[in-house]
């Protein structure tokens, strides 16, 4: 029973960080049309924001996926070594997340 209820807590722990993405995305979105004002918006300024979501979410997805392969094919051969295997878990995760906010995603999400 309680390994569902971390499961469950995982799931809404990652969704609420989708959501809190999706809502800054929206944000900007929508401040941008405002500089446009409401009369200029077209639907090709919808279309992008639609895009730029999307390059968000696939990008930073795809630079985790990324370096989760590098750091566990890297700590498959350090299991003699304790003490190296935690610092290059915490370090190819702040490098996912280093990496994402270089390219402007989101570094929560990779």
């Amino acid at each position: 029973m309680f390994h569902s209820v971390g499961l469950f807590v995982i799931i809404c722990q990652v969704s609420s960080v989708y959501i809190l993405r999706f809502m800054k995305v929206l944000y900007r979105m929508f401040e941008k049309f405002s500089v446009i004002g409401m009369e200029n918006i077209v639907a090709v300024d919808v279309i992008k924001g639609v895009v730029s979501f999307v390059v968000v979410l696939v990008g930073s997805t795809l630079i985790g996926i990324v370096c989760g392969l590098v750091g566990s094919s890297s700590t498959r051969f350090t299991h003699h070594a304790r003490l190296t295997e935690p610092l290059i878990v915490y370090f190819i995760c702040y490098l996912a997340y280093l990496i994402a906010e270089l390219f402007h995603l989101s570094g929560i999400l990779s």
